[in-house]
Formats: C-alpha cells, structure tokens, sequence
C-alpha cells in the first residue's frame, strides 16, 4: 500500500467512524472493504497517535476527543478571518499596500488572507490564501515565533534548517533569538527582504483574551518604496489594527 492509499484509506477510517459512532473491527472491515492486517494496522496507529480510541470490555473503536482540535482549529482560523476581514480592509485602503492575514501551520505559516496593493508599482509575491512560508525569515513568521511557548521554539528551532534565501536572510539561531527580543519589545516584525528580493514588510500580532499570538498580519511593500515611505505612519497603522482586531476576538 502506498502512502497516497494509506492516507485516503486512514481518512476514510475517521469518517466512518464520524457517521457510525462506534464499530467493531468486523464492522469496519465489512464497511470500507479493507483487508484485515491493514485495517488493524490502519486502527493500531490511529490509536497510537489519538484520533481512535478502543474500548478494551467490547472490543468497539470510537473517535477520541483528539479529533475535535481539528475541527476547532479550523473553526478558529475561520472566525479569525471574518473578524479581521474589516480591519485588515481598512489597512490596505489605508497603506494602498500588500496587506496578509495568517496564522501558524505547524512549523510554517498559513495565510488566510491576502488584499492586494492598488498603486501601480507593485510587489509580485509568491503568496496567496491557502499557501505556506516559513517562519524565521518572514514578518508574519517572526510575530507568530514570538508567541511560541519556549519549549515549542526551541524544538522548532532544533529541528529548522535555516535556508539562505536571499543575502539578508537570517542565518542562525542566535540571530533569530535576538530578533524576536527585539520584536516582543517594540510590538512589531520587520522583513527586510529576508524571503524574497525585493520585498520589505512589517508585521504585527493578533492577540486573544489571554494575550497569545493567535494571528499575524503584514504591509508588504517593494524594498524600493521603503525609503520612500513614513515608516513610523506604517507602524502607526500596524500597531492599531493589532489592537482593533486584537480587541474584536475578546
């Protein structure tokens, strides 16, 4: 079995058993035609990693509350974007930049939203709604590193390979640490064109009730405006659209 078949025949476990509740492995081996070794194999890692739990008195195989953290992740990331959905429309009318909307996918960042520059000299980014980059050289990556508890940043920091790719892309661990330092303490991320030439951004938090990063959004501009610009107006605009949108989750 490949892995392709493994996986769609592993989900397909889990949605059976969504619908039926609880089944016997008879059961389930009569329902999605399995083979027997791989249906017990399929339910013994399941179970492993927690989605599946067995009843050890009857024998019956049940999702486990694991499962619910999927779903109440993917519900979170939903409410967090309808209610930034306004603000971070306010903030691209308001720079007339790249504006992006995203939170943390395990080791990389997911974004959820992206509005688009409307002035004529635009950055052409790799990014779009759905897509992944990673954390330690983007302005979005930096903010959501911060709110990492430090057990998860050094484990995610042992097992990153700090790929180089542009000349000012960080370089290592220690670089990074001292940079997230600096961002917990004036509220806000730069990128300066650390992921892709030519690209600068600025990039801020979103807090929940407890004050854990649970987002991040950014300004992205062409690295060639960035001398242009009001700095200090951008991280204005930045730092209150954290605390619009921050406050609108609570």
């Amino acid at each position: 079995m490949d892995t392709a078949q493994t996986v769609a025949k592993a989900l397909g476990l889990l949605e059976l058993l969504s619908k039926h509740k609880e089944l016997s492995a008879s059961q389930i081996i009569e329902k999605t035609e399995i083979h027997r070794s791989s249906a017990y194999r399929l339910l013994g890692t399941l179970q492993q990693l927690g989605y599946v739990r067995k009843n050890e008195h009857n024998g019956v195989y049940s999702l486990s509350p694991k499962i619910l953290t999927l779903a109440q992740s993917v519900s979170e990331s939903k409410d967090i974007k309808q209610i930034a959905n306004p603000f971070i429309e306010e903030l691209q009318k308001t720079t007339e930049e790249t504006v992006h909307l995203a939170i943390l996918d395990n080791d990389t960042l997911v974004y959820l939203d992206k509005r688009e520059s409307t002035k004529n000299l635009r950055v052409a980014m790799n990014s779009k709604t759905g897509n992944h980059a990673p954390l330690y050289c983007t302005g979005i990556g930096k903010v959501l590193l911060t709110g990492m508890p430090e057990h998860q940043l050094m484990e995610y920091l042992k097992n990153t390979k700090f790929v180089k790719y542009t000349q000012f892309t960080v370089s290592g661990i220690q670089e990074l640490l001292t940079e997230l330092d600096l961002i917990k303490q004036q509220g806000y991320a730069e990128d300066k064109e650390e992921h892709e030439e030519g690209v600068y951004c600025i990039a801020a938090p979103v807090y929940d009730t407890d004050k854990n990063v649970v987002a991040a959004f950014s300004v992205s501009m062409p690295a060639v405006r960035r001398e242009n610009v009001l700095k200090k107006d951008v991280i204005r605009h930045i730092k209150n659209t954290s605390e619009k949108i921050s406050e609108a989750i609570r």
